[in-house]
């Protein structure tokens, strides 16, 4: 239970930094814009959470 608390932290974590920097880097934002930007980030974020634990699985 606690491994799935702390993935989904970590993959909470990421998206907010990559939604962030997405809305920083484009400037003015629209609805859409944003919406692409959020789901850009979630693969994003999945990605990053698959690539820690598979180096951590040594």
């Amino acid at each position: 239970m606690a491994r799935w608390l702390t993935t989904g932290a970590e993959l909470i974590g990421w998206w907010a930094v990559l939604t962030g920097l997405w809305i920083v880097l484009i400037g003015t934002v629209d609805t859409l814009e944003w919406a692409v930007g959020a789901g850009a980030a979630l693969l994003a974020a999945g990605a990053a959470c698959g690539a820690r634990r598979a180096v951590d699985r040594r």
